[in-house]
């Protein structure tokens, strides 16, 4: 006998046999599903266009836009990266190339020396003009690194790029878009500069009169390797100092300004470098180890970060991130019954499903975090854990 089911699309046999019995066949109809899989998937492409501007949303939705709009998702944010990155460079380099052009600048009118642009040529470096042109780069790039580290990263710098890529922190897309625009920017800052400021800017990176190319070289290296160690276990590691980690990035290029400024002009920063030779349309011999030094480094601090990563040196000094306080619970009385701990997912072993993620509903976007944790629950009769 054939019975037809509530759907009216298929048939479904079944064994008079069975049915004295009280048994059915039952088979699995995959499309039985399909309208709940319509639901989710028009609840998601509902979640993506609240997303989007308004300009790149789509009149009459239906579950079928899903990957139309992930796509233009996906556009919308590489182009506001790009804009938050093109303006952070720019803001950074302006006032950066600006101070180091009046530490310079004051620094020929005090000594009465030759041409110093960036490097000690010829001239004894005053410390208190180090210490000026230092600080306005250190400044710069903390304070535009904490304004734009939300959208873009606040990276600046075409060698930081490499280095988050390396993290797997960046996809190769972004990679690529972002150092473009941060090459863009830093043309742009250096050109504007000259515009604006009065004798036009004297900041671009030489080599001191008494360093070799080689020293130049490591300098740069070493000095970038040291920026980029800073920008990897304090922005690249989630921790509850990571929202100082501008200040400290900055701190970090401050000290490096100071060392390697009187000696290869400080660049750090291949952008920084270039951004001024096009404007003054001058290159050095030597203008090379300002892109290979600071790439360099960065493979560099890469390789003793990843070392350190496979090695899980969490361990190694535990308890960095934890603090005296606790959640408390308590009964309808006011008495106590337990505490809520919080620990990372790797503290965590013994409970299932931690390590590999589970796909969450589309109806409930997962919420972006800095890192997977879990929530232990201590009680003094018996103990749980809430993930």
């Amino acid at each position: 006998m054939k019975f037809l089911n509530r759907n009216n699309a298929e048939h479904d046999e079944v064994d008079s046999s069975a049915l004295e019995k009280g048994e059915q066949k039952h088979h699995h109809h995959p499309h039985l599903h399909r309208p709940h899989v319509h639901h989710r998937r028009k609840r998601e492409a509902e979640t993506i266009q609240n997303k989007l501007p308004s300009v790149m949303k789509t009149d009459d939705l239906d579950e079928g836009d899903l990957d139309k709009l992930r796509k233009r998702l996906n556009v919308k944010n590489e182009i506001v990266a790009g804009i938050a990155e093109f303006v952070g460079t720019f803001l950074f380099l302006l006032f950066a190339l600006g101070i180091a052009t009046q530490a310079g600048q004051q620094q020929l009118s005090d000594s009465a020396s030759s041409n110093v642009e960036g490097g000690n040529q010829g001239a004894t470096l005053d410390t208190n003009q180090l210490l000026f042109s230092s600080l306005g780069f250190g400044f710069s790039l903390a304070v535009n690194a904490w304004v734009f580290f939300r959208v873009s990263g606040g990276l600046f710098n075409p060698a930081v790029t490499l280095g988050l890529f390396l993290s797997g922190a960046l996809t190769w897309y972004r990679s690529v878009i972002l150092t473009i625009v941060q090459f863009v920017a830093a043309i742009a800052a250096a050109g504007v500069a000259q515009l604006i400021t009065p004798g036009g800017i004297n900041a671009r990176t030489k080599l001191g009169s008494s360093t070799t190319v080689a020293q130049g070289f490591f300098i740069e290296m070493f000095s970038t390797a040291m920026l980029m160690l800073t920008i990897y276990l304090l922005a690249g590691e989630k921790h509850k100092g990571t929202f100082l980690a501008p200040v400290g990035i900055g701190l970090a290029l401050f000290m490096a300004e100071l060392y390697a400024t009187g000696l290869t002009g400080g660049s750090l920063n291949p952008a920084r470098t270039l951004g001024p030779d096009v404007i003054a349309s001058s290159f050095e011999g030597s203008t090379w180890i300002y892109y290979a030094g600071p790439y360099v480094g960065v493979l560099v601090s890469a390789a003793i970060y990843w070392l350190l990563k496979i090695s899980k040196y969490e361990t190694a000094n535990s308890g960095q991130d934890d603090d005296d306080t606790a959640l408390l619970l308590r009964d309808a009385k006011g008495n106590l019954t337990g505490a809520v701990e919080k620990v990372s997912a790797a503290d965590a072993p013994e409970l299932p499903g931690l390590q590999d993620k589970t796909e969450v509903p589309a109806e409930e976007p997962a919420r972006e975090t800095d890192r997977d944790t879990v929530v232990g629950l201590s009680d003094s009769k018996e103990e749980g854990k809430l993930v």
